[in-house]
């Protein structure tokens, strides 16, 4: 870069090779070419276009957009696609051109100045226009997000839950529950279609014996996402027989040390570590699974069983607390034919 006269600014044009010339750097970036002005009388020309860049550099360089440059390079690590491509518009756009820059007249100016002869339009929209688009529209949040679906498949039969039963009513020496609140758990949850969370915030003037019912909390921290999970739900007689008696006042799911559980979603509770050492006393833990059972596969499986027996999606829906009929598609699997008869016949009678 040439040393620039004392006083004069950085930007401040110098005579070089024919034409003025500018050659200064902003927050690292070069800036240095000719300004086109090839009058030597015409500094005052030459001073407006130098300053101009310089002040337009300074906006770009404190602007929120990102390089194309990059952009392409996060590009290419998310996706990996259409390298060679991308690297060629790298090459084009250099270092300094920002994302939005690059607007419909650029990019048809790319597209002409990188198609090869003998490309037809299709090839030069597939090698150019298309992974440009690409790059601006990753970086700009316009693309859509790549979502894994996770959905658990694995969920427990009416015969596997008989043996979880049997151990939450006789617990290992692993596992310290002398009023069996476990058992209590596991049956509302396979008996209600609830979430852990829901379950945790049920308080003594939710439960309603007589009718089988017992109120979910929509709005309470930890109750649910969203206020369509406020919903009266339904329990079989067999559920209730295996939660026996319930705390009077306040939350009625209590840890079991005797504690009430707060799930606000930053504190976590040793209930999950002492269901999965049920689960593998009851033989439901299986070395080298892929997907390993939590408490929130018992409301797949109430999904399930629920549909198998009663049939009604709509019911399904409003009991599961659901916004539409896909979400509950999601936690309703295909089942046997045979499951709603093999429900029934262990005592889980869903039916209104």
């Amino acid at each position: 870069m040439r040393k620039q006269d004392e006083g004069q600014p950085c930007w401040y044009p110098f005579w070089k090779d024919g034409s003025w010339c500018y050659d200064f750097r902003v927050e690292g970036d070069r800036y240095r070419r000719s300004t086109g002005v090839r009058d030597p009388e015409a500094i005052t020309i030459a001073e407006e276009i130098a300053k101009g860049v310089y002040y337009a550099a300074w906006e770009r360089a404190m602007a929120a957009f990102p390089s194309f440059e990059e952009a392409a390079e996060l590009y290419l690590a998310e996706f990996g696609k259409n390298r060679s491509f991308v690297r060629r518009l790298i090459a084009y756009f250099g270092p300094l051109t920002r994302v939005n820059e690059i607007d419909a007249f650029t990019i048809k100016q790319c597209k002409v100045e990188l198609r090869k002869p003998g490309w037809s339009d299709a090839t030069a929209r597939r090698q150019v226009t298309v992974p440009l688009k690409a790059v601006i529209h990753n970086a700009c949040g316009l693309r859509p997000e790549r979502v894994t679906d996770n959905k658990r498949t694995r969920i427990v039969t009416p015969e596997e839950f008989e043996c979880l039963i049997a151990v939450a009513q006789d617990p290992p020496e692993n596992v310290r529950d002398p009023e069996r609140r476990l058992l209590k758990m596991l049956a509302f949850l396979i008996g209600s279609g609830a979430t852990p969370g829901e379950m945790f915030c049920v308080r003594a003037e939710d439960i309603h014996r007589t009718s089988r019912e017992i109120w979910i909390r929509g709005e309470e921290p930890g109750g649910g996402k969203t206020p369509y999970r406020a919903r009266m739900v339904q329990l079989p007689v067999r559920a209730w027989e295996l939660i026996g008696e319930l705390p009077q006042e306040g939350r009625v799911f209590l840890s079991t040390t005797g504690r009430e559980i707060v799930p606000d979603g930053v504190r976590g509770t040793t209930v999950i570590r002492q269901f999965h050492k049920l689960c593998a006393a009851a033989g439901l833990s299986k070395a080298g699974e892929k997907e390993r059972l939590v408490l929130y596969s018992l409301r797949h499986a109430w999904a399930t069983w629920f549909s198998a027996l009663v049939g009604d999606h709509d019911l399904l829906i409003d009991r599961g607390g659901w916004a539409g009929a896909a979400m509950a598609r999601r936690y309703r699997k295909r089942p046997p034919t045979d499951l709603g008869e093999r429900v029934l016949k262990h005592g889980w009678d869903f039916r209104p």
